[in-house]
């Protein structure tokens, strides 16, 4: 249980940290201009999702679970394990991120300010929609290389994600993640806020965040 939990924190690393080097680097078209985004506000997907992470220690781990997004609202990715017994959640909204770990009932809850400081570069919710929802370019730089290696297409044509691969890097030390998600469908119903049982959970400080982080990509 514990190698899940670095295993979730090891997921939102790489992501945030992927968001932090995109610099928002929307897809261009012929002309050079970012161009409008097919989606609409309060657009719903949904979609079955592999997460596969192969940690600092050389052990790869692969989780299932589900990907749910509201546009200009909410992305939620829930991690599933054995018998489907929900693992971690990563909650991305405008104006926090919510992590966590029902492995061992812990949870950690940051506004964009504090993550940027964490990380000491700037990251907004505008950098992680363009990555999932498919309007951002592939990248390779400061540590972090991250791509699109397919992507779906839904009945009306539009597209998603198929495959991201990221890949974080420090020394000889590397963290590399692979999302691949399938059975995209526009759906709406779901509970777009994730409520936890602070009886039941303890919540994390920054400073066992970046521990955490210590240990996984070797200090």
């Amino acid at each position: 249980m514990r190698n899940i939990h670095y295993y979730i924190i090891g997921v939102c690393a790489v992501f945030f940290m992927a968001a932090c080097s995109s610099g928002r680097k929307a897809l261009k078209d012929g002309s050079g201009q970012a161009p409008i985004s097919v989606w609409k506000t309060g657009e719903s997907v949904v979609a079955r999702a592999n997460i596969g992470l192969a940690d600092a220690g050389g052990k790869d781990i692969t989780v299932g679970g589900t990907l749910r997004m509201r546009r200009d609202d909410v992305i939620q990715l829930n991690a599933t394990y054995i018998l489907g017994i929900q693992v971690g959640t990563i909650e991305m909204t405008p104006d926090s991120v919510l992590i966590i770990s029902r492995a061992t009932k812990q949870y950690a809850v940051f506004d964009y300010q504090e993550l940027s400081a964490l990380l000491g570069r700037p990251v907004a919710f505008k950098d992680m929609q363009d990555i999932f929802w498919g309007e951002a370019d592939g990248f390779d730089i400061k540590g972090v290389e991250w791509k699109y290696d397919s992507f779906a297409e839904l009945a009306d044509g539009r597209r998603l994600p198929e495959n991201m691969e990221m890949t974080f890097s420090k020394g000889s030390v590397t963290v590399r993640m692979l999302l691949n998600t399938r059975n995209h469908r526009l759906e709406d119903g779901w509970a777009t806020r994730t409520k936890v049982n602070t009886a039941s959970y303890t919540r994390l400080t920054s400073s066992q965040i970046v521990r955490l982080l210590s240990l996984l990509i070797g200090g």
